[in-house]
């Protein structure tokens, strides 16, 4: 097994991945140069951009919220004024005689005074919401960033502790460490994932408000913590002495039944997984059979976006 690991640690001092890994993306400046003394401090200033973006958005949020949750207080009063007004007014109209072109005529107008109302509401709702998702995605992207970090600042540190040592000897160690504190473990925990989700997958949709499989709800109760971009999916998995973030996208299997989280490319403290090592590491699968519950959905397919897997209809 040592030569399997003298492939990535070969791997690690090259400047990009090999073409098979499709290393792109958002992230791809921080993971494909995998040894580039410039990558820490590019890495720190991503993080600074987004802790400022986030802290000067949240302003911004907190004013959109307000100013929806007043106005849906307004709105609820307005409501229930049309309605104890314009039963008066039509009960009036009634004792009066009045005909029934005047009794339409000032139902539409309030019909369309609540209209106004409404639309306006929603209007404050849709932006609050687009000014809440945006900072969500920044947290998202912060977090991730975070991890690699960590995956990043481990491979400096073996490197330092390990400076005297050959090539070959590293490689070695790190293989070594790979099977005895890392591979079953991890394997075994993605195993656990894949049957949690097999089994729970469709109560979730049951409750779920508009079928979508959401990044928390994946991360519940699971060893591993996964990033849903729109480039990759990310897991990052944490033991005391290993940091492993692997990538990948949810593709469909050859049988049509069914999309399967499919790694791409992994890194193990900072030094890339070859293909072999990979391939024992299986994804969670989703089974089309669940989808097809939900209104409307007869062939599902996913797209992925920031903090969701978002489910669409062939």
């Amino acid at each position: 097994m040592a030569k399997r690991l003298v492939i990535g640690l070969a791997l690690a001092f090259s400047v990009m991945l090999p073409a098979h890994a499709h290393l792109t993306g958002a992230f791809a400046d921080f993971l494909a140069i995998v040894y580039d003394e410039t990558t820490i401090d590019g890495l720190k200033k991503e993080l600074a951009r987004t802790k400022e973006q986030i802290t000067e958005l949240e302003p911004e949020v907190d004013a959109n919220k307000s100013m929806f949750e007043e106005n849906q207080q307004l709105a609820v009063e307005q409501l229930q004024l049309y309605t104890d007004s314009g039963l008066d007014v039509w009960l009036s109209m009634m004792e009066n005689d009045s005909d029934a072109a005047d009794l339409l005529g000032s139902q539409w107008q309030v019909e369309r005074g609540i209209d106004a109302y409404l639309d306006s509401l929603n209007e404050l709702y849709l932006h609050y919401q687009q000014l809440k998702s945006k900072q969500q995605s920044l947290k998202g992207h912060e977090k991730l960033l975070a991890a690699i970090e960590k995956n990043l600042l481990a491979r400096e540190q073996y490197l330092k502790e390990n400076a005297e040592l050959p090539l070959d000897q590293i490689a070695n160690y790190l293989d070594i460490d790979w099977v005895s504190e890392v591979e079953y473990e991890l394997i075994d925990d993605l195993k656990a994932d894949q049957e949690r989700i097999h089994a729970e997958l469709g109560n979730w949709l049951a409750v779920s408000e508009d079928g979508t499989l959401e990044e928390s709800w994946v991360n519940e109760n699971s060893q591993l913590q996964y990033f849903f971009r729109k480039d990759h999916i990310y897991a990052e998995y944490e033991l005391e002495y290993a940091h492993v973030i692997l990538l990948g996208q949810v593709l469909q299997k050859s049988d049509g039944k069914s999309a399967e989280l499919v790694f791409e490319a992994g890194f193990y403290n900072g030094f890339y997984l070859p293909e072999e090592l990979l391939e024992e590491l299986q994804g969670f699968k989703l089974d089309y059979a669940a989808f097809r519950k939900l209104t409307g959905i007869e062939k599902p397919y996913f797209t992925q976006t920031d903090g969701v897997l978002q489910i669409h209809r062939k």
